[in-house]
């Protein structure tokens, strides 16, 4: 069976497995042989966002039907789907360009069994670029069970790098909060802490379905050892771990926030509140004298204005003398 593959413009990258040494790169021309004629384990990496790549995965009857049609889904939830001899996973990771942006977070499609590994993305991911660059700076990868154990460990790095980053980033909030400056960290708090809700649903929801593959993963990995993968599964584990942490702490930082903004404006309400009881005597003062009224005491007189004046100041040192016996200031 012949199935044409698509040129560069949709497979990303494409290795054989090797049981010693580095992989080696599967080269595509205009008719290549299908994946089941290949003497050794393969990874194809296509680009999702391509349709000749589409279009070959559609076609490779190498591929279950349920495993084709995950594959070129556009749901984003991640999920997983256990096949009579492979898995199917969706799975979170970050975009290549990610920079602490709530939204920078994509999906890699996948589908392994014990000979045959294809993933697909949309949009340029981190982890599995990574793994992508190692293996073509010869890492030696021996079975897809071993390279799925390895984009584990190369998700949990990401992950763990991005938690690392916030939590430097809450670091620094945290010492200007206690520095009394509030003013500029309650944006980027929020800021943070949407981007922990979503990194947690993320690592939450792919922990549960990489430790239900790693839990079934004699369904598809022929036997092999998978130690590897429960290591990389726990450490994502660890990581969300780690991760509910620095939400906690961003959480008690906004917290500080509003508790230190809500005694600024006590503070400046007690102020204004003592202003205005000390004024209040000058403003009913001015207030009689202003009536347009007959009548008015010292109108005629050429001393008027100064007695105004001290009337005025009597009633605020009387004001004054009142708030102090009463202990208000």
């Amino acid at each position: 069976m012949t199935i044409p593959a698509p040129d560069t413009g949709g497979l990303i990258c494409g290795f054989m497995l090797q049981p010693r040494g580095a992989a080696l790169p599967v080269q595509w021309d205009a008719a290549t042989r299908a994946s089941a004629s290949f003497a050794q384990p393969v990874w194809l990496h296509f680009n999702l966002a391509d349709a000749r790549a589409c279009n070959w995965i559609a076609a490779c009857e190498a591929l279950p039907l349920a495993a084709r049609e995950l594959l070129l889904d556009h749901d984003a939830h991640v999920r997983h789907e256990l096949l009579e001899r492979g898995l199917a996973l969706v799975i979170g990771d970050l975009h290549h360009d990610f920079n602490d942006d709530p939204e920078g977070f994509g999906t890699l499609r996948l589908y392994i069994d014990k000979n045959f590994v294809v993933t697909g993305r949309r949009h340029p991911l981190k982890a599995v670029d990574q793994l992508r660059l190692e293996m073509t700076n010869g890492l030696a990868v021996a079975t897809t069970t071993d390279l799925f154990g390895r984009l584990i460990e190369e998700l949990a790095e990401t992950f763990q790098r991005v938690v690392k980053n916030i939590s430097d980033i809450v670091d620094d909030a945290e010492d200007q909060i206690l520095a009394g400056r509030v003013h500029d960290q309650g944006t980027e708090l929020g800021r943070v802490r949407r981007l922990l809700a979503r990194l947690r649903r993320h690592i939450n929801a792919e922990r549960h379905a990489l430790s239900y593959s790693a839990t079934r993963a004699h369904h598809w990995s022929g036997g092999t050892d998978i130690g590897e993968v429960r290591q990389a599964v726990e450490r994502l584990e660890g990581i969300a771990q780690d991760l509910e942490l620095v939400q906690e702490r961003s959480r008690l930082l906004q917290e500080e926030i509003a508790g230190q903004l809500g005694e600024a404006t006590n503070r400046n309400l007690y102020l204004l509140s003592i202003l205005t009881t000390v004024l209040l005597p000058i403003n009913l003062i001015t207030g009689i004298f202003g009536m347009n009224t007959g009548g008015l005491p010292w109108s005629q007189d050429s001393f008027g204005f100064w007695r105004a004046m001290f009337c005025m100041l009597a009633g605020v040192v009387v004001a004054l003398w009142f708030l102090h016996r009463r202990r208000i200031l």
